[in-house]
């Protein structure tokens, strides 16, 4: 009868070795790019290249298996815009100078399957959905004309965010990788600019380019 536990309790243990073994915990530092869509800065590609300001942030994840990841994003960086770009007839020499820290929790699913045992596969791409809350800040030109039904948001503000991206990663050896991945996250609340008109319900966006360095710890 012990011989027979004794013998449960390592198929046990083996299998369970086996299940934890496919688990990992991941740490991913990145930077790029920081653009955003609003009252003033239009979605002219032109623009976006010239207004892209720097960001940067961490990533830390928990992938139950060689697939699917859920933890926390953490970004912080700043926005520009000139109406030159634009060309407006509202903005007439206004300037957008923001910063912005987002948190949010992050899901994360691998298209092919990607980790220590999965070596076949050193490269995947992969999408990802976030959902958080950020907080804003912006400098106003205060020797310029704004619109009259133009409405101030001085101070911190503080939004919800929500949204996505695409990116592809690179396996470099068993513990460490190497990401790059586009965004693009709705703003509800319409005040990463500082202002907005009334009436207008529409969010801005946040979007950017950024690459990244992951390390992975894994569970056995």
């Amino acid at each position: 009868m012990q011989r027979i536990l004794i013998f449960i309790f390592a198929i046990n243990s083996i299998a369970s070795f086996g299940q934890r073994s496919l688990q990992s915990i991941s740490l991913n530092l990145h930077s790029g790019s920081s653009n955003h869509i609003g009252e003033l800065a239009s979605n002219d590609a032109n623009a976006i290249l010239q207004e892209a300001r720097n960001s940067f942030g961490g990533e830390f994840s928990f992938y139950t298996g060689p697939k699917w990841g859920v933890g926390v994003e953490l970004d912080y960086g700043r926005l520009y815009a000139d109406n030159a770009n634009h060309n407006k007839d509202n903005y007439q020499g206004v300037l957008v100078r923001s910063s912005f820290f987002n948190s949010a929790i992050r899901v994360t699913h691998n298209i092919l399957p990607f980790g220590k045992y999965w070596k076949r596969n050193s490269v995947t791409p992969y999408i990802f959905a976030i959902g958080g809350v950020l907080f804003s800040q912006s400098k106003f030109m205060t020797n310029i004309i704004y619109p009259t039904n133009c409405i101030f948001n001085p101070g911190t503000n503080i939004s919800g965010t929500y949204g996505g991206g695409i990116g592809i990663k690179i396996r470099h050896n068993e513990h460490w990788t190497s990401n790059a991945e586009i965004y693009n996250y709705q703003v509800p609340g319409d005040r990463l600019e500082g202002f907005h008109i009334a009436d207008d319900t529409s969010p801005d966006i946040l979007l950017g380019l950024r690459f990244g360095i992951n390390y992975s710890i894994y569970t056995w």
